[in-house]
């Protein structure tokens, strides 16, 4: 009965709760991906794939340089203030929408012009325009779908990301049936429909949930928080931008129409390693501080990710060439690589509880500088491994980098895990020791 009430108790508490809801958006958006990406695949040539999923990862890139950590900032700050949600929305939205149709607009230039692989999409003004609004876009949600999390609301997300998924979904075959040539732009104005469409209904949602709030914006106040913005900022930054650069990287280095089997690849691993990063991304909303939380929540969430991690990498290394053929032929050239990758959950699980251990202790900066030097390992590793050995080595490069990670995380996070053992010893030896003073003479 002991294992069972363990497995019960390791799936138990608001922290596992409000995860669970958000990998419910996951299984959405990953499986409505899965379609996207294999439609895609059928209709366009592998090239055209490659060139709009580099694109689409370039303007997420740029996305989360343009949040400014305001993202998860709001996780923390509307968990504690409900009162003044919609005006820090506004203003934080507000923001950040307009830095991004700044930054994106010189990106993309600048794009088109030192990048022959992402050239086709970014040719002609209608190219630029589309990435400039995909980058706002996405910056806008990135902030209030987080803010969601903060007012533990994760059923608007969900919400919002479903149709996403859906809307985006139902226009890409259309838009590839009427665009003039299958150049892999229509792939990306079809996800810019969905963005915009989901965009507008988590606006409602989120009016009515803050009806009768003020709309004001409020500036000051997010400037006044700007060395915790700072800190959150470099922080997300590290950690997002190596998978968002990677596939940029791999049209350049291998070609356009390898990124479309990189991919297909990391998309189908990505539906794993989800995971630990929601179950970390939870736990931002804990108080500042609170290691009584972080050694009741972390060996719980650490339990969780160590069974996954064991069942699925043995499914990738039997399974990688199955799924990728489903994909097209072209696709299959990415089985080893979605082999090795498949062995990077456990190490990406560590990475991502050390830096929810880093954001409640209140130690930003310091995670900031490890996950940056990691964030140099995984794509300078992947990248020379992508020049000599083509997707294989891209693979074998990011593993590699993601076991030093691991190595350099791991004291902080099992650090927790021994204090929450102890801490439970001293707990069941207390117990004893009472029970057998209350026991008469």
């Amino acid at each position: 009965m002991k294992p069972v009430s363990e497995a019960r108790n390791a799936l138990e508490g608001p922290i596992v709760r409000n995860a669970a809801s958000l990998y419910g958006t996951t299984i959405v958006t990953s499986v409505f991906g899965f379609f996207y990406w294999f439609i895609a695949a059928r209709m366009v040539p592998a090239r055209a794939v490659g060139m709009a999923s580099a694109i689409q990862s370039a303007a997420q890139l740029i996305s989360i340089f343009c949040v400014l950590g305001l993202s998860t900032l709001l996780i923390s700050e509307l968990s504690s203030d409900k009162k003044q949600a919609r005006s820090l929305m506004l203003t934080a939205a507000t923001g950040v929408g307009v830095f991004a149709l700044i930054v994106s607009g010189i990106a993309g230039i600048g794009l088109k012009a030192l990048s022959s692989s992402l050239r086709p999409g970014l040719a002609s003004s209608t190219g630029i325009i589309v990435f400039t609004l995909v980058c706002a876009f996405t910056t806008i949600l990135l902030v209030l779908d987080d803010s969601c999390i903060g007012l533990l609301r994760g059923d608007l997300q969900l919400r919002r990301n479903t149709v996403f998924a859906v809307s985006k979904l139902l226009f890409l075959p259309v838009l590839i049936t009427v665009w003039p040539n299958r150049s892999g732009t229509e792939l990306v104005v079809a996800w810019m429909a969905g963005l915009v469409i989901s965009l507008v209904v988590l606006v409602q949602g989120l009016r009515t949930l803050t009806r009768g709030q003020s709309s004001r914006l409020d500036f000051k106040r997010i400037f006044e928080k700007r060395r915790l913005m700072v800190g959150h900022h470099f922080l997300n930054l590290s950690i997002a931008s190596p998978s968002l650069i990677l596939p940029v990287l791999v049209a350049v280095i291998v070609g356009a129409e390898a990124n479309a089997a990189y991919t297909a690849a990391s998309l189908v691993i990505g539906f794993v390693n989800v995971i630990p990063a929601q179950l970390s991304t939870v736990l931002f909303a804990l108080a500042p501080g609170d290691e009584v939380a972080l050694r009741r929540e972390i060996p719980k969430t650490m339990r969780i990710c160590l069974a996954l991690a064991l069942a699925s990498a043995p499914f990738f290394v039997i399974f990688s060439s199955l799924i990728l053929r489903v994909f097209g032929h072209d696709y299959e050239a990415a089985t080893a690589a979605m082999a090795i990758l498949g062995f990077t959950t456990y190490p990406y699980a560590i990475k991502a509880h050390y830096v929810a251990i880093a954001r409640v202790r209140g130690r930003m900066r310091q995670a900031a500088l490890w996950t940056i030097v990691g964030a140099g390992l995984e794509v300078g590793l992947a990248a020379t491994g992508g020049a000599f050995y083509g997707l294989t080595g891209v693979g074998v490069g990011f593993l590699a980098a993601s076991l030093i990670e691991a190595a350099l995380y791991s004291p902080s996070v099992f650090g927790v895990v021994r204090a929450a053992h102890m801490s439970n010893i001293s707990s069941t030896e207390g117990r004893k020791g009472g029970g057998r003073r209350s026991e008469p003479e």
